[in-house]
């Protein structure tokens, strides 16, 4: 990609990118928006091709609404390899963490990487054991750094042109405050 251009017509997903704006609403730690944004890409087999899309809360939390439209799909079974990783606005509540695991031990072979930009209602008992139990089920949970950010803005975002490397940049002080009270939840129960 030109470092002149957004992202280009021929990106097969340019219909599925989120505006800037959208973004910087969702995905910055500094806010407290009530609704949860997803952002995810996945990876089937041995294929190299990466299927990115998007997802927001509706009536359910995103993260249902993800494992009811995967499983959803006629291709998608139990002997399916595929390597998940989800970009959330807020990391899951127990009740997603729940089906989560739920998903996974139905699903053996899929893989599930989490980047949060902010933890969820983290002072209650249950989101926290939660997160553990996630963890504990082989899923890896990491607070999104500058990195991320940059992935993600690349990747998911309909940028406009020459504005590639203009993502938000957030303290990172507040990633690293995030990062260790998850690092805090997961190792001390």
């Amino acid at each position: 990609m030109a470092s002149d251009r957004g992202p280009s017509a021929g990106d097969a997903t340019l219909r599925r990118r989120i505006e800037p704006w959208e973004f910087e609403v969702s995905f910055d730690p500094r806010e407290l928006s009530k609704e949860t944004r997803l952002l995810y890409e996945i990876k089937w087999g041995k294929s190299q091709r990466i299927w990115r899309h998007s997802g927001k809360n509706t009536t359910k939390h995103v993260e249902r609404n993800f494992i009811e439209q995967i499983t959803s799909e006629r291709r998608f079974h139990r002997s399916v390899s595929c390597c998940i990783i989800w970009f959330l606005s807020w990391s899951p509540c127990w009740e997603c963490s729940e089906a989560i695991r739920e998903f996974l031990k139905q699903h053996p072979r899929v893989t599930l990487l989490i980047y949060v930009a902010r933890l969820f209602q983290h002072m209650d008992p249950r989101n926290r054991q939660g997160l553990r139990d996630l963890t504990h089920s082989g899923v890896t949970i990491q607070i999104m750094g500058p990195t991320e950010y940059d992935y993600c803005w690349r990747y998911f975002v309909n940028y406009a042109p020459g504005k590639e490397a203009h993502w938000p940049r957030y303290p990172p002080l507040l990633m690293k405050l995030y990062a260790l009270e998850l690092h805090c939840i997961i190792l001390v129960p």
